[in-house]
This record gives structure tokens, sequence and C-alpha cells, in this order.
């Protein structure tokens, strides 16, 4: 009788499956940036603001009666003295996990002269790092944790014909 058993159990171990399936619902909405995963919000200024389709944007156009910048001028958007309270903007991690987020800048027409800089600092006011055309910044953010970031922008030697316009990339591992 042992035997039977035994052999039994051996025919039905040895009779697993090739293949199957298991559907799972997946629900991605997409939302405004100040209510997605990577949270992003102004800070104070009426450069940064969200567009009309809720995304974070920095527009130096965006002011009664200017298009732009002056040449050979600078400009700081928030306050690099006190950043977690004066910031261009923070990103926030809405998420549930710590995550680790790289932040660069690309222009979209390299300029002859002239360069935007973003300095990022975690929520104690601690230094992060300074991300520009050339160089990334990675940090780590944990659930709930902001990230506060501000910019300057460093038009000496720029001519009218520059654009300093690019893309500030955020992104989220």
């Amino acid at each position: 009788m042992v035997a039977v058993v035994v052999i039994a159990s051996a025919v039905i171990g040895t009779a697993a499956f090739n293949s199957g399936q298991v559907d799972r619902s997946v629900t991605v909405d997409v939302v405004g940036d100040d209510a997605a995963v990577t949270g992003l919000s102004p800070g104070s200024s009426s450069l940064v603001y969200y567009n009309a389709n809720n995304k974070l944007t920095v527009d130096f156009s965006n002011v009664a009666n200017a298009n732009g910048v002056n040449a050979n001028s600078t400009y700081t958007v928030g306050d690099n003295s006190s950043a977690t309270t004066d910031p261009a903007f923070q990103i926030t991690n809405n998420d549930g996990a710590t995550h680790t987020y790289t932040l660069s800048y690309s222009f979209a027409t390299a300029p002859s002269s002239g360069d935007v800089k973003f300095h990022v600092y975690n929520s104690t006011g601690t230094y992060l790092g300074t991300v520009d055309s050339s160089t990334d910044v990675s940090f780590d953010l944990t659930s709930g944790e902001t990230a506060y970031v501000v910019m300057d922008l460093d038009a000496f030697g720029a001519t009218v014909s520059d654009d300093l316009s690019g893309t500030f990339t955020v992104k989220v591992n």
C-alpha cells in the first residue's frame, strides 16, 4: 500500500503546468503635477506656476510687459539661504516607498553663452547639489519627503539671439 502512494505522488508531482495566465486590473490616472506620485509644486514666484494642463512651468516671459531676460544679467528664483521656505519649486515623493531622484537640465538649443542652474536642498536645508546642462544630481526621498529647488539664471555674455530655454527632467527609480 505504501508503494502505491509513493508512485502516485511522484506522478502528480511531475505533472506541473507549462503555461498559465492571470489577469489583474491596472489603474493609472493621469493627474496634474500637484497630485502626482512625483509631486511638483511652485514656490511663491510668479515665474513658476502651473500651466493650463496643471504642469509645473518656469517662464520668464510670463510677466507683464516682458518677453524674457536682459543680456548680461542674472536672476535667482527662490533663496539659497532659505530654500525650504522660499524655493523656486519643490519635488515631493508622494509614493509610499523611498525612491532615488535624478535631476537634469538640457537646453533646447545650446546658447553661445549663459547658463541655468538648479540648486537642490533636502527638507532640513542641506545642500544636495547643483544641476546644470552638464551635471545631474541624484538623491533619495523617503515617502512624503520634499526636496527644494532654487534656480539661478546667468545671461552674462548672452546676446538677444540666445535662448536659455530647455527641459528640466526628474527621473525616479
